[in-house]
Parts: C-alpha cells; sequence; structure tokens
C-alpha cells in the first residue's frame, strides 16, 4: 500500500511535466496565430503596392491632388507672364493619376523622391504647347519661349516645395523598413507555427488531443486579432495626416478600413478554427474515453 502511494506522485510529476511541455507550445503556437495573422493582413494590405495604388487613383483623390497641383501651377505661370488663357488645366487628371501611380511605385521600390519633377514639368510643358496651338498663340517668339523656359526651371523648386518631398525622405525610409520587417516576422512566425503544430502532434501522439490544444490556441488568437482590429478603427491615427498640405486622411482612413477589414476575416477564421478544434476534440477524447 505504502509502495503504490509513492509510486503515484512519480508517475503524477512526469504526466505534468508532459502537459506542461503542451501547454507552453499550446501558448507559443497561440502568440505564432497572432503575430502572422497581423503580419499577413499588414502585408495584403498597407504594405502591397497594388493595393495602396488602387486607393491613391481613386477619382475623389485624384480630383483633390490635381485641383491643387494646377492651382499651384497657374499661380506660378502668372508669375512668369504666361497668358492667363494657358494656365487653367496645366495637368490633367489622367496626367496626375499616372504621377501618383509612379510616385506609389517608387515610394514600395524605396526611394526616397518618390516624386518625378521632370516627367511633371515636361507634362507642363506639352500641355502649354497644345494650349498655344488650340488657342492660335505663337510660340515661335522669343518672349513665349524664354517664359515657358524660365517657369520649367523654376517649377522644379516650387514642386518640391508644395510636395515636401525632402520631408518624405524619412518616413519612406521607414516605412521600407517596416515593410521588410514585417516580411520577415511573418516568415518567422508562419514557420514556426508550422513547426508548432508538428511538435505539438509529436508529443500529444493522438490526434483528437491535437486538435483540443489546437482549439486552444487559435480561438484566444482569433478574439485577440479581433480586438486588435477593433482598436484599429477606433484609435484617432489620421488626425495628423489631415494637417499636411494634401488631406491624406480620408483616403489613410480608407486604407485602415481595409486593413481591418482583413483582420476581422483573419480573426474569424481563427475563431472558427478554435471553435472547430475544441469541439472535435472533446467529442473525440470522450469516445476514447468510453
Amino acid at each position: 500500500m505504502e509502495l503504490s502511494r509513492r509510486k503515484k506522485p512519480v508517475y503524477l510529476q512526469k504526466e505534468q511535466r508532459g502537459h506542461g511541455l503542451t501547454r507552453l507550445m499550446t501558448f507559443l503556437l497561440l502568440l505564432a496565430f497572432c503575430v502572422s495573422g497581423f503580419s499577413y493582413a499588414l502585408r495584403v494590405t498597407i504594405f502591397d503596392e497594388s493595393t495602396v495604388q488602387q486607393f491613391v487613383t481613386q477619382k475623389e483623390f485624384v480630383q483633390e491632388v490635381n485641383q491643387k497641383l494646377n492651382t499651384v501651377l497657374a499661380a506660378t505661370a502668372q508669375e512668369y507672364n504666361i497668358p492667363s488663357r494657358l494656365t487653367t488645366g496645366l495637368l490633367t487628371e489622367k496626367q496626375v493619376k499616372a504621377d501618383l501611380t509612379t510616385a506609389i511605385s517608387n515610394i514600395y521600390a524605396g526611394k526616397t523622391q518618390p516624386v518625378d519633377t521632370v516627367l511633371i514639368q515636361q507634362q507642363v510643358k506639352n500641355n502649354l504647347q497644345e494650349k498655344a496651338t488650340a488657342l492660335s498663340i505663337p510660340t515661335d517668339n522669343s518672349i513665349y519661349q524664354t517664359a515657358v523656359s524660365t517657369l520649367l526651371s523654376g517649377l522644379q523648386s516650387e514642386l518640391q516645395t508644395e510636395l515636401n518631398t525632402q520631408k518624405l525622405a524619412q518616413p519612406i525610409k521607414d516605412f521600407t523598413a517596416a515593410r521588410r520587417v514585417n516580411q520577415q516576422v511573418g516568415i518567422i512566425a508562419l514557420s514556426l507555427t508550422v513547426v508548432l503544430l508538428v511538435l505539438l502532434l509529436l508529443s500529444e501522439r493522438n490526434f483528437w488531443n491535437w486538435l483540443h490544444y489546437l482549439g486552444l490556441a487559435a480561438l484566444p488568437a482569433g478574439i485577440i486579432i479581433l480586438l486588435g482590429s477593433y482598436l484599429l478603427t477606433a484609435l484617432p491615427l489620421t488626425e495628423r495626416l489631415s494637417q499636411l498640405e494634401f488631406d491624406l486622411s480620408g483616403l489613410a482612413g480608407s486604407v485602415i478600413d481595409l486593413t481591418a477589414k482583413q483582420l476581422n476575416l483573419v480573426g474569424v477564421c481563427l475563431f472558427a478554427v478554435g471553435v472547430v478544434g475544441l469541439l472535435l476534440g472533446w467529442i473525440g477524447r470522450r469516445r476514447q474515453r468510453s
């Protein structure tokens, strides 16, 4: 009787150590699910070039940027004695949309000077020439050519000032670094998730127990990601953007909403996996005991 009592605690200690390792792997799996979910949502929204280009080139935002640039260009052109009939609509919406697309590509390529001011100068020059020809204004005289040449030479500095391209250098560097880190973290978290799932199955050697612990990890991970999605939309993240030359708060708000929706999708999927895993694990373990 005494011998059996002595052996029982040793057996329980071994069992507890085994379950302790399983609980640790389950907790790590929960963290891996969370990190993978957040990383994936960022990778397919904010850190995805085509997605951001789609938002930036929306008609409303293109019109806003086009109006602002044309106002600046018209005022600058009048300073250089360009006829007022030529100073309206020096850039078209189509050109601005193409310029914004190029700027986004440059940002995602890590270029600290994303705005192609030389291209904008050429566009303005061509548009001036077309307007002058349509209005029968002579463009072969030295006065007109000198005025246009002076305008184009001073246009770059005006664009640099209005677009704040110098102030964009550091944010672009930070964005590029954050995008790279997110990609690396996502790969590590996904790899860790796969490894932990395999180790958990090898540790338990029971499919139903594996489903049970999978559910224990996925369910709270889904809840955490859903909570993160709620906080992303609740926090005033776009207020500072409204203080810039171009009010980007509406654009940023759209991208944030898209990210939140992606987080919701990931969170709901993990939550569903957690519920199914716990339910099937409970049913399977109960059948094994009976």
